[in-house]
């Protein structure tokens, strides 16, 4: 629940559409789509990763287990 929170709530901060953060993270941009939807509970280490860097956070901040992002 938190990850998809945080990813949403970043990428709207920063001004980047699904699709941008998608290219920008290599992912595909419905990926970004379904884990802001809440439709994967099982989003790869990887894919977080790709996502967490493209938004300069860290992945433990997306996760919920660090309230400071980086």
């Amino acid at each position: 629940m938190v990850v998809k929170e945080r990813l949403k709530g970043l990428r709207k901060t920063i001004g980047l559409t699904q699709k941008q953060l998608g290219e920008k993270a290599g992912i595909p941009h419905n990926t970004i789509s379904r884990i802001e939807l809440g439709e994967t509970e099982d989003t790869s280490t990887k894919t977080l990763t790709a996502i967490a860097r493209a938004l300069n956070v860290s992945a433990d901040y997306l996760l919920g287990l660090k309230d400071e992002p980086e």
